[in-house]
């Protein structure tokens, strides 16, 4: 029996989430449709391709040597379809970006109405997220990070350098103690990470500017984190370029502030295909056309 070459995509879709739940859900299929699409390939191959256990699905011998087969058969269907999807120097097909929420939400969702707007054909998915998805297992095909990337066969690039600074509501200011320097900041409550929900240790911000600092009020998100400090439940670290925006916030001990970089990323071949450059090229463009509101300081 010839094997299903459309059998593929589930194969690398439970590689990667070795899960076949996970992977029907990935695909928009139900998990009989995906346990039977790998039966047949594994009946057609001769040869089975994962174990069942109860923690997920393990790749067998035959399916860790399939594997980076799969993936260069990915690739290449990749650039098949990208071959005829950009006449007249537009793009099309689906473009999937991750990013923290805080530059996802308050900077990039507005932004990318002009790329679609230039590229109606184009399908675009932002996922604005306290935490990092993969490239490696194509959950995303660009990803924003704080951290400084450092896997193989990624291409990435550094967009911008960006603040971040204390602010609390104008209310609570005008209602509470005098903030003259930072041990006055002992007399507040301060508003920061979940620490076992912190997934890069490159957030730690509130520490980094007042190293005694103990939060009152904890969110997973920057949003979150902005919403408790404009109800003027106490004093939080946000980057100028979210803050700035916010009439109702104002810069508490304005001449501590900290600084990060953004790192945009995406896997070296995929980077090829003309979605995704084009897409990166206009994110790239979008923040440094906007660098002084990353970086100027909020009076």
């Amino acid at each position: 029996m010839n094997p299903n070459w459309d059998d593929i995509r589930f194969f690398l879709s439970v590689s990667r989430t070795s899960s076949f739940v996970a992977a029907a859900q990935q695909l928009h299929v139900t998990h009989c449709t995906v346990s039977r699409r790998i039966s047949a390939l594994e009946a057609a191959l001769g040869a089975e391709l994962f174990i069942r256990t109860e923690r997920g699905c393990l790749a067998t011998h035959a399916g860790e040597k399939l594997l980076p087969i799969a993936e260069e058969l990915e690739r290449a269907a990749l650039k098949f379809q990208d071959c005829v999807s950009h006449a007249d120097g537009q793009v099309s097909g689906k473009i999937r970006i991750g990013c923290p929420d805080g530059l996802g939400n308050c900077f990039l969702a507005q932004k990318l109405k002009l790329l679609q707007t230039q590229n109606p054909l184009l399908e675009v998915e932002l996922v604005s997220v306290p935490f990092y998805y993969s490239l490696s297992k194509r959950e995303v095909d660009i990803i924003i990070t704080v951290k400084k990337p450092g896997a193989k066969k990624i291409v990435s690039e550094n967009i911008t350098d960006y603040k971040l600074g204390l602010f609390a509501s104008a209310h609570y200011i005008n209602t509470s103690c005098a903030i003259k320097e930072l041990s006055d900041l002992k007399q507040h409550k301060l508003i920061g990470y979940i620490d076992d929900l912190l997934y890069d240790q490159e957030l730690r911000f509130i520490e980094e500017i007042y190293p005694s600092a103990q939060t009152g009020f904890r969110s997973s998100t920057v949003l979150g984190q902005m919403s408790a400090i404009k109800a003027g439940i106490g004093i939080g670290v946000l980057p100028f370029f979210m803050a700035r925006e916010e009439a109702e916030l104002v810069p508490v001990l304005p001449e501590r502030w900290i600084e990060r970089k953004f790192w945009i990323q995406a896997d070296a071949e995929s980077k090829k295909i003309s979605r995704v450059k084009k897409t990166m090229d206009f994110i790239v463009s979008a923040i440094r056309s906007n660098k002084s509101i990353f970086t100027s300081p909020i009076c």
